[in-house]
């Protein structure tokens, strides 16, 4: 924490004070996407913050020569560890970017690098015959798909399904606005819809669909409950 508050560690890590409370005062353990997350923003090594193993800083280093068999152990035991990890989980990437569940946010411009990465079972990509390259993350912003997406839910998002389909949600594109809106099919014309009543339907009409690009379906949603 480096004499942070909880407070101010939470702001830093994108997480709840309550969480990081708990990781101080009770000894709960980050799930492995959070870990994931806290050494991406650190800048410290996974397999340091999870065992104490290896090095802590995520920098670049030459290997350093092995001595001993306990440590040629440990450094297999490590690695074996990391080996099981890719066997079970893959990383798909996110994005600093905040599609809108409201009326429209703009992305960050140019080519963008991934922030983070979350992990996945690939037996769930299997079970949901995805594969890890047409998967991305992005994350929601506002209310006007309330109570389906919440403001800062985690969407992964399939690039490869960018025709779309009656009752599914999809990442639209506007100019340089994003925006995430259930689909429904009308006679030569998208209507999009907000699952929030509050907010009223958009009706492309065919002429002005070309002005529209769709990014990809919502496949999965992941939500944090409290603080």
């Amino acid at each position: 924490m480096k004499g942070r508050s909880a407070r101010q560690v939470a702001e830093d890590w994108g997480i709840g004070a309550s969480t990081v409370n708990a990781y101080v005062k009770n000894g709960s353990i980050p799930n492995l996407n959070i870990a994931h997350q806290i050494a991406c923003r650190e800048g410290v090594n996974l397999e340091w913050l999870a065992t104490g193993r290896g090095e802590m800083l995520a920098i670049d280093e030459p290997m350093k020569p092995i001595f001993g068999i306990s440590d040629v152990a440990e450094s297999y035991a490590a690695s074996n560890e990391m080996l099981e990890f890719y066997n079970e989980f893959v990383l798909i990437p996110g994005y600093r970017i905040q599609v809108s569940a409201g009326h429209g946010t703009n992305p960050l411009g140019g080519e963008e690098e991934p922030c983070r990465h979350l992990a996945f079972r690939r037996k769930w990509l299997k079970w949901r015959g995805f594969s890890e390259k047409d998967l991305a993350i992005v994350w929601a912003k506002g209310d006007s798909m309330e109570p389906t997406i919440n403001n800062n839910d985690t969407l992964v998002v399939h690039l490869g399904r960018t025709v779309p389909q009656d009752g599914h949600i999809y990442v639209f594109r506007n100019g340089e606005e994003l925006f995430v809106k259930r689909y429904q099919s009308m006679v030569g014309t998208w209507r999009l819809i907000s699952d929030n009543k509050a907010y009223s339907m958009m009706d492309i009409k065919k002429e002005e669909q070309h002005q529209f690009q769709v990014i990809g379906q919502v496949v999965h949603i992941a939500k944090d409950l409290g603080n």
